[in-house]
């Protein structure tokens, strides 16, 4: 009888945990030669899925530079060591592999996002403190997209804006001061 309710009792802290995720979120930089995405097509991403699922790895969308020679890479699974074994299964580079624990400004699961004519679409990489003050960014003619917060307190932000220097301005004006700042005018998603 002791055996039977010991083995309930597992049972049921089992299930009750059953609907609980342990997955983590990534930001992969990855570097290609010129040309390599050019051939992602349907049965690409269709294989790099599956792939992931084996791993319990998802990939929920990318950024591209202009070049489409770098990659910024949104991706949830249960570790590092998991997200980095998915991309050798699938061939893919890793250069960095970031943590990105919270959204700091939420975007649905799944947007894509369409820029409006005459603007481009910059990632802003920040350091220390999320606590950025966007007050002045319609001065500048930026609009803030979605932004992600880092394990080791930095952060990524993803801008709307008319120009390199126009979000550049507005990164400064805010009060906190950045690393780096990449053009990604375009998107890749999983489906």
């Amino acid at each position: 009888m002791k055996t039977f309710l010991a083995a309930a009792a597992i049972l049921c802290a089992s299930l009750a945990h059953a609907g609980e995720t342990t997955d983590h979120r990534y930001l992969i930089e990855r570097t290609f030669p010129a040309g390599a995405l050019d051939g992602v097509d349907a049965a690409t991403k269709a294989k790099v899925n599956a792939n992931n699922k084996s791993l319990g790895v998802n990939w929920e969308k990318s950024y591209t530079n202009a070049e489409k020679t770098k990659t910024y890479c949104v991706y949830t699974g249960p570790s590092e060591v998991a997200v980095r074994d998915a991309a050798k299964l699938n061939g893919l580079p890793v250069d960095v592999v970031t943590e990105i624990p919270t959204d700091i400004k939420a975007e649905p699961k799944g947007a894509v996002q369409k820029i409006d004519a005459g603007q481009r679409r910059f990632l802003v990489k920040r350091a220390g403190a999320a606590r950025v003050n966007g007050a002045g960014d319609g001065k500048f003619g930026v609009t803030l997209l979605t932004s992600y917060g880092t394990a080791d307190h930095g952060s990524y932000w993803v801008y709307e804006a008319p120009s390199f220097s126009a979000v550049e301005s507005a990164a400064k004006a805010s009060g906190v001061s950045f690393e780096s700042i990449v053009e990604i005018p375009g998107t890749l998603y999983p489906y």
